[in-house]
């Protein structure tokens, strides 16, 4: 599911488990777009975090990294959207 509120959406995902043990629920981890996302990893390194290399994301059209530390274990990952083509 997708809850949106202006341009910040949050999704939530629930896998069937065996069962239905709900004890393995859990937080997956966190995206966060960015608009430049080569200046915001230069920025996070100047800061002393330990991130990836910027790649190309599975959306069409975006570019992700990986923040590897500093964020309290959750799996936290930067993600740059190409503009539009102007039609």
């Amino acid at each position: 599911m997708f809850f949106r509120c202006g341009d910040l959406i949050v999704e939530v995902v629930r896998r069937p488990v065996a069962g239905g043990d709900a004890a393995h629920d859990r937080l997956w981890g966190l995206s966060w777009r960015v608009g430049d996302i080569d200046a915001t990893r230069a920025r996070l390194i100047a800061s002393g975090l330990d991130v990836s290399e910027v790649r190309t994301g599975r959306k069409p059209g975006t570019r992700i990294m990986t923040v590897r530390n500093g964020t309290c274990g959750i799996q936290t990952v930067l993600l740059e959207r190409s503009p539009r083509p102007v039609e």
